[in-house]
């Protein structure tokens, strides 16, 4: 949010001194304040949540450490057949979803089985809004003993992760995110368009806040250098987090489909070949997966079996930290011959940025990725606590004290504007959505200003 000495000081640069550029100032200036008003508590929880889930690697070491990781006992590790029926047993009739293999030394194997389908029936999948319901079981592949298990949202990264995208209120409650993260980017770009010409005229003094001169300069000063420095990693987080939103991230992956930029995909229906003999046996998971790692580079690894008798193998990698080591790949379920494989190589442009992009916003890049993810997080809330500060310390008594905008200054806004935030609610449909909503209400204020006028100079006279 921005206070009038904005306005004042960027109008008396020569640079943009014209009607149409004081006209998209004004206009900027009203929306980022509207925006920093209304949708800053989505924002601030945003950010608050982001920061919980950067920091799960560290509270999984300290909570899950005795489920992830067990002493080696030395000599041959157990079949992985023989670990996925351990983990079986321990929970009889919850069928395998996938299994990811004990990677190095020490590591537990995670058998992720899904939720009896007794619970199903007894009305429990009505209620669980998409979240994850299935349970990883944790076995040492060393004896095949079961060392522990969790239900998926006990997971402390998973249950971090929901919370921040819907509020542990499933699909259907992500729409407030994805709210937030589109305002949020707007307020980033109409912040960083009022202050550019400062930025030209001042040069990066602009960055050092003035004292001595009032509170309210020196919030405005703190507010405005935290938001330019970081705004380019707060948009990163922002465009890469829209991607994989509900309604923006459908846009984004049928334009990645139209210009064939979709990562490789093991494709619908694939099948294996029928069985020539009766007896021939299918591969079981050891076997299936020394073919995984044969082929595919040495990472931590995925396994899903076969779905039905003509149904195939399939492996990716469970980390996501190599973006440049991404793999799939599809099996035989008997011969295991290679009939799908794609890797890093073979994903388009597009699609290797977004493998880059959503590690990057998850943090999984190392100790480096997380800390700026933190300055970012802790940025974005003091931009939202001094941004209140701000309207706080300027608002009119008993008023809101918006930016004005008048009829006139609104014609001169500069016609390219109108086609690029078409383009923007089209992209991002639910931001599209709250344009509409808060072009009617500013509509119908104006309908409302001008019907007062003629009422107030009547009852003056």
């Amino acid at each position: 949010m921005a206070i009038e000495s904005h306005i004042e000081a960027v109008a008396a640069v020569p640079v943009l001194d014209t009607g149409a550029g004081v006209a998209l100032r004004r206009l900027f200036w009203r929306i980022h304040f509207w925006a920093g008003l209304v949708i800053t508590p989505i924002v601030l929880f945003a950010a608050l949540t982001g920061l919980l889930y950067v920091i799960t690697p560290e509270l999984e070491a300290w909570q899950h450490a005795t489920l992830d990781r067990v002493v080696p006992a030395g000599g041959q590790p157990l079949g992985l057949d023989a670990q996925v029926e351990a983990a079986q047993a321990a929970f009889p009739g919850q069928a395998v979803r996938h299994v990811v293999p004990a990677y190095v030394s020490g590591d537990t194997t995670q058998v992720v089985l899904n939720r009896p389908a007794q619970d199903d029936h007894a009305g429990h999948a009505g209620h669980d809004h998409g979240l994850p319901s299935g349970r990883i079981v944790y076995v040492d592949p060393g004896s095949g003993a079961v060392v522990g298990s969790l239900h998926e949202m006990q997971r402390i990264k998973t249950w971090a992760k929901r919370l921040h995208s819907s509020a542990l209120q499933g699909n259907d409650w992500r729409w407030p995110m994805e709210l937030g993260a589109s305002w949020m980017l707007v307020m980033v770009l109409t912040g960083i368009a009022m202050w550019w010409p400062q930025l030209r005229a001042r040069g990066w003094a602009v960055l050092v806040p003035r004292t001595g001169q009032g509170a309210r300069l020196a919030w405005r000063d703190l507010h405005t250098a935290v938001g330019l420095l970081t705004a380019l990693v707060l948009a990163v987080l922002l465009v890469t987090g829209l991607t994989w939103s509900r309604q923006a991230g459908d846009n984004f992956r049928a334009l990645q489909k139209t210009l064939a930029q979709e990562a490789p995909r093991v494709p619908r229906g694939l099948q294996s070949a029928p069985a020539t003999d009766a007896t021939t046996p299918a591969l079981g998971w050891q076997a299936a997966w020394a073919l995984a790692r044969a082929n595919a580079p040495d990472i931590r690894l995925q396994l899903v079996a076969p779905s039905g008798e003509r149904g195939v193998w399939r492996a990716e990698n469970f980390d996501r930290d190599q973006p440049t080591r991404r793999f799939n790949l599809a099996l035989d379920a008997r011969s295991g011959e290679v009939l799908f494989s794609s890797g890093w190589s073979s994903m388009p442009v597009l699609a290797q940025a977004t493998a880059v992009g959503i590690p990057f916003h998850r943090g999984e890049f190392g100790l480096w990725n997380r800390a700026l993810l933190v300055l970012a997080g802790l940025a974005a809330v003091f931009m939202v606590i001094s941004g209140w500060v701000m309207w706080w310390k300027r608002r009119p008594r008993g008023r809101v004290g918006a930016p004005r905008v008048t009829v006139q200054q609104a014609r001169a806004v500069p016609w390219w504007l109108w086609p690029v935030g078409g383009a923007m609610a089209w992209a991002l449909p639910v931001f599209g959505w709250s344009v509409l909503l808060f072009g009617a209400l500013e509509l119908l204020g104006w309908g409302l200003r001008r019907w007062q006028r003629p009422q107030a100079a009547t009852m003056a006279g």
